[in-house]
């Protein structure tokens, strides 16, 4: 990720049960062997809450025959997971974004025009006007000893052409128009997220975000290689979509924990000098569960977007859209399932099945070593010419494929579930 103009923090407003039944508990001392008995049969707590607290060997720290204070407890467990405390982050720059739509223009042909790009618009056969900025895409038949027709002209809202030549196709004439409107306008631009991998994710969304779960107090180092982000434990890929019944849903296109795909891959360690020797990986919370962190951080986002509705793809369409990473399976048809299916439980929610419109690509976008993108088939051979812009290439990708529907997993957002978010009710470990 190339230094973002401004990161926005989100609070996750989840709370500790460890701490909840330390609190509530009216055990006020006890001893060592007292306090670890009653830690290990909690029945609500999960053991990884309780060992990231530290709370799991007093015989280390206490002797047998020592009392040890409810307030003193507290403190240690407050102060270790703290540490485990994540936030989440979205990061945005300021860029003027114009519409990809043009309409097509029969009865008339643009009236400012420069004295190069007349003989063009003469034999125009096709015009196209962009609806705000006034630019125009002309398909024209003129054609002398080095100009090929049909071509392709763009002029500029003051008639001007642009590069003063023509292009061999709709595609890179479209794409050239992009490119100088967001420069021309670039100073007008709004601040948008930053989107790296939006290429991913059904076609047809909209608002497409990236979201990232880091913990800026664990004391062990990790680097993301996806986003470049220092202490990065989760990011989450969403886009705003409308089912079938007309209702908007909040579109889960990814969930990926690489810090914890890193240590699976290469194991982990809690010593800091050890960090990268042999390729180990810093240890770090949630390892059985950060599935369900994303989960609780993407409930968080539908709240506070007022959105009732989530919706999560499978793990077949995963595998579609990585070109069969079998892996992916597990975590998207049994992991967040079973996440679903208990909180719809505990919380009073719907979770069920909706469908949404989307397109079936032919291809996929991709980045050349040169720096453009271009649209390549199954094969990796190329649909289209290469753009500078990837979003005028997606734009061409959603255009040129075949509208279809796609049956998704969709969890309802309860009242119940709704106000447990908004009253800080929702687990930081377990549920």
């Amino acid at each position: 990720m190339n230094a973002p103009v401004r990161a926005k923090t989100y609070h996750l407003p989840l709370r500790s049960k460890l701490l909840d039944w330390l609190e509530a508990s009216p055990q006020k001392v006890a001893s060592p062997q007292q306090w670890q008995g009653m830690l290990n049969n909690l029945q609500n707590v999960r053991n990884e809450e309780i060992e990231r607290a530290e709370l799991t060997d007093f015989k280390f720290y206490y002797k047998p025959d020592f009392r040890i204070g409810k307030e003193e407890i507290i403190e240690i467990a407050e102060c270790k997971l703290a540490l485990c405390r994540p936030i989440l982050k979205s990061y945005w720059d300021q860029a003027f974004r114009p519409s990809l739509g043009v309409k097509t223009v029969t009865n008339q042909l643009p009236k400012r025009v420069e004295k190069k790009a007349k003989r063009f618009v003469e034999k125009a056969q096709v015009c196209y006007l962009h609806p705000s900025i006034g630019y125009w895409i002309i398909r024209s038949g003129y054609e002398d000893i080095v100009t090929v027709a049909p071509n392709w002209i763009v002029l500029d809202h003051k008639g001007k052409m642009l590069n003063s030549c023509w292009f061999p196709s709709a595609l890179e004439a479209f794409d050239a128009m992009h490119q100088s409107i967001r420069k021309t306008l670039n100073g007008y631009g709004q601040e948008q997220p930053i989107a790296c991998y939006d290429e991913y994710a059904f076609l047809g969304g909209k608002n497409y975000q990236e979201w990232f779960i880091c913990l800026p107090k664990w004391p062990l180092p990790y680097r993301d290689g996806h986003f470049k982000l220092n202490q990065l434990l989760v990011h989450i890929r969403t886009t705003e979509r409308i089912d079938h019944d007309g209702k908007p849903l909040l579109m889960v296109e990814e969930i990926q924990s690489p810090w914890h795909a890193d240590i699976r891959k290469h194991g982990g360690t809690t010593d800091k000098n050890e960090v990268g020797k042999n390729d180990l990986v810093a240890d770090a919370p949630f390892g059985k569960e950060w599935h369900e962190l994303a989960i609780k951080a993407v409930i968080a986002l539908a709240v506070k977007q007022n959105c009732t509705q989530i919706g999560f793809t499978t793990g077949k369409q995963q595998c579609e859209r990585w070109w069969n990473m079998k892996g992916l399976m597990n975590l998207y048809d049994l992991d967040i399932p079973k996440c679903l299916k208990k909180i719809a439980t505990q919380y009073n929610c719907a979770n069920d099945w909706t469908t949404i419109v989307t397109r079936k690509p032919i291809g996929k976008v991709r980045r050349t070593p040169k720096g453009e993108w271009i649209v390549q088939d199954a094969n990796k051979a190329a649909i289209a010419a290469p753009v500078k812009s990837k979003d005028v290439a997606l734009h061409y990708l959603n255009v040129r494929s075949t509208p279809v529907k796609e049956q998704i997993r969709v969890l309802q957002i309860s009242p119940v579930l709704k106000q447990a978010m908004k009253a800080s009710e929702i687990p930081l470990f377990g549920w």
